[in-house]
């Protein structure tokens, strides 16, 4: 429901400023000019201006969104090979900690069998 509410707001949105650009471009038709650089000038009408630079920018912002995009990607992989590590770690611990059980049984044993060993010594 929220999905179809925002994909609907978005829609409105881009429709109005669409037709705000294509009121704009109609109502200046104007030329202007714009120096390049010292010497170099060229004259354009206002709404090939606007259009233009509108262009220029969704095609920045596409550029930054899809920087932004790999470089998020590029944090989740490392994230996740992060986590890959702590497990094998933890599993690396968790057997480490099954054979140190193991090798201290055989001690325990033997520790228990000196002690009543020395308990029946002593009675």
């Amino acid at each position: 429901m929220q999905q179809t509410t925002l994909k609907v707001f978005n829609f409105a949105l881009i429709f109005a400023l669409a037709l705000l650009t294509a009121y704009f471009t109609l109502e200046n038709t104007a030329s202007t000019t714009i120096n390049i650089i010292p010497g170099l000038s060229v004259s354009f009408p206002i709404a090939s201006l606007v259009i233009i630079s509108a262009g220029v920018g969704a095609c920045i912002a596409w550029f930054f969104d899809s920087w932004s995009n790999k470089l998020r990607g590029d944090e989740i992989k490392e994230l996740e090979d992060t986590k890959k590590y702590m497990k094998e770690l933890e599993m690396k611990f968790q057997s480490l900690k099954e054979q140190q059980q193991k090798n201290i049984a055989p001690v325990m044993s033997l520790s228990e069998e000196n002690s009543s060993a020395n308990d029946k010594e002593v009675a």
